[in-house]
């Protein structure tokens, strides 16, 4: 996934649309790829989708506010991990 986000988000817009026109072509499926385009970016801000703790952070600390967790209940590192992303940092070329 995250060298395919890093591709979406190092291509020019009209060759990401072009591609996911020819995938749901070829798939045959019966797809409507009419929403393809309005396509702008993959909506990913960080290089190939490495996630941070402050992006997960900010939801539990709604759900603390709205008494749908405890304060300390959870940390944003129980919800994710970066060890499988290509673009992790630390990653050695063995981790390819």
């Amino acid at each position: 996934m995250s060298r395919a986000i890093d591709w979406a988000q190092t291509t020019p817009p009209e060759e990401v649309r072009a591609r996911f026109e020819r995938v749901i072509a070829e798939r045959k499926r019966n797809e409507d790829a009419t929403p393809i385009k309005y396509w702008r970016s993959t909506g990913v801000a960080t290089k190939g989708g490495v996630i941070g703790d402050a992006e997960l952070q900010v939801w539990i600390d709604w759900l603390v506010r709205d008494g749908l967790l405890k304060q300390d209940q959870l940390k944003p590192s129980d919800l994710y991990t970066n060890a499988f992303n290509y673009f992790r940092p630390g990653k050695t070329a063995e981790a390819k």
